[in-house]
């Protein structure tokens, strides 16, 4: 166990005295007091500016470690809630007013007022992260209030400002289109920060909300899943996160680790491209669909620590999950029935074919953990259909390259469903215009997606992306497969941590480190 921890530098003092030459050096080094931090391993890099590398990665674990604060929270329920704003209301149908909360200063001890919060929001609305969210102008009307025009009605508009895109950083860090350090408001300080390999952030004794307990923090980028459990059972991290969902049966069986499984808004799915044959025929899509045994993926690759996904929102994240959804879908007799409806016949090697063309699908996915294993389950159900399935895994980015540019059969993925506390992330998926490579029109869908964005009341917008969650089951653009649990792991020694639901804080700030 790790003993008590050191004081902190006096980081104020050094940001205000570097900042002014456009350079911020590090005001001592952790050194000895290394094995005094809150050490913390994981597989994803970080950056110094949050509009790098999204929810996830990069700005996003600054945000998590709680460096950088938005003006809006998320509460436990994944709904928008108070933070940097204690307040906002809609004026009318294209104006919001948030009232900043008083007394908050920046980690260089600027003061937040409205004119530095328009400073940094001015640079977010401009950004690509923000090219479809249809913010027009951001202006203060006062130190303590701010207005964000929208060019339409956009009801999600507070969600969007709880993204790490949309943190609020001291005007003073901010040079040209980038950030000289990731200057904001939150528990913890920036300390330091090495490319590909670590971050480290002390504690803000002058938070004005909850102060943390442990005194550092040092954020290690540990990509082997092996690796960062032998560092926590080694005693060199007080948590590791990400794990694979294997390992958490024999965790929860070693002495002094804690393990938690928490469900997040996230799910595995196929995409298929239905502009081309045989995916531009919806009964092939869904053929697909219910030969797919989730049950099966579930509890042989994932160690039954996922469940299986019956719809594109998961019924354990509120009420935006279409209740009318009610079962996996897995049919392989339909499966078959939906085939020889669309014209693809069993051979006599147990290949369906079609005008003399064999039923063979080439499917990309990435080297996740557990992606390629599980197309690999695929491949044998779609067998025992008559399907012939080819899998190429590849990096992330060669993927999106290729389902980009020109046509596919499908590919295997994971998203985020509620990377911000809003359904709106269904248009992401859905819309004609949306981030998915699927090909699919449906005006209807459009439609919806286009009126829940301008309604103000909840259960106006609940039923719309209801109807569009039913509409994309029927149609099957994509598959869902499986939800998605995180596997983290805690030193026994750490006391009072607790997920939260959607990641978007790994809540440092309430936890201690016994000893």
């Amino acid at each position: 166990m790790t003993d008590r921890l050191t004081p902190p530098i006096d980081r104020r003092t050094a940001l205000k005295t570097t900042l002014g030459i456009g350079t911020l050096a590090i005001a001592g080094c952790l050194g000895s007091a290394d094995q005094d931090s809150f050490r913390i391993g994981a597989p994803w890099d970080v950056t110094r500016d949050p509009l790098d590398g999204g929810s996830a990665h990069g700005g996003g674990i600054l945000q998590r470690l709680g460096i950088i604060e938005a003006l809006v929270g998320v509460s436990d329920d994944a709904e928008p809630e108070p933070a940097l704003a204690t307040d906002w209301e809609r004026v009318d149908d294209v104006s919001w007013e948030f009232a900043l909360r008083d007394g908050v200063v920046f980690h260089d001890d600027t003061e937040l007022t409205a004119d530095a919060t328009v400073t940094s929001l001015e640079r977010t609305v401009s950004s690509s992260a923000f090219a479809d969210v249809p913010i027009e102008a951001v202006d203060a009307t006062d130190q303590s209030t701010i207005v964000v025009e929208t060019e339409t009605a956009f009801a999600p508009l507070p969600a969007h400002l709880s993204r790490p895109e949309a943190t609020i950083i001291s005007p003073e860090a901010i040079e040209g289109d980038g950030v000289t350090e990731p200057i904001s408001t939150g528990p913890f300080v920036f300390e330091s920060f090495d490319p590909g390999s670590e971050l480290r952030a002390i504690r803000n004794d002058d938070y004005y909300g909850e102060t943390p307990t442990v005194e550092s923090v040092r954020y290690e980028v540990v990509e082997d899943d092996q690796t960062r459990r032998l560092k926590l059972e080694n005693g060199e991290l007080e948590m590791a996160r990400e794990l694979p969902q294997g390992f958490a049966a024999a965790l929860e069986e070693t002495d002094g680790v804690d393990v938690y499984t928490p469900a997040i808004p996230r799910i595995r799915f196929v995409t298929f491209d239905t502009r081309s044959a045989p995916f531009d025929d919806e009964r092939v899509r869904n053929a697909v669909s219910r030969a797919i045994d989730r049950e099966s993926i579930t509890e042989s690759v994932l160690e039954g620590v996922d469940s299986p996904a019956i719809g594109p929102i998961s019924s354990e994240m509120g009420d935006w999950a279409d209740p009318s959804i009610g079962s996996t879908h897995y049919d392989p007799d339909r499966a078959r029935e939906l085939l020889s409806d669309a014209g693809w016949t069993t051979e006599s090697d147990g290949v369906r074919t079609n005008d003399g063309s064999e039923l063979s699908i080439d499917c990309y996915t990435y080297n996740s953990r557990e992606l390629p294993v599980i197309g690999e389950v695929i491949q044998n159900q779609l067998a025992e259909v008559g399907i012939e399935f080819d899998l190429t895994v590849v990096e992330y980015g060669a993927m999106i390259d290729r389902v980009s540019q020109k046509s596919f059969d499908m590919y295997l993925t994971s998203w985020g469903t509620l990377i911000y506390p809003d359904p709106d992330r269904l248009a992401d998926m859905f819309h004609s215009e949306g981030g998915l490579y699927h090909g699919w029109k449906h005006e209807e869908v459009d439609t919806l997606l286009d009126e829940a964005r301008r309604l103000e009341d909840l259960e106006e917008r609940r039923t719309r992306y209801h109807d569009v969650q039913t509409i994309v089951l029927d149609e099957a653009p994509i598959a869902v497969l499986t939800n998605y649990t995180n596997v983290i792991a805690t030193a026994a020694a750490v006391h009072g941590y607790e997920p939260h639901p959607t990641e978007t804080t790994y809540r440092l700030e309430n936890v201690e480190v016994e000893g």
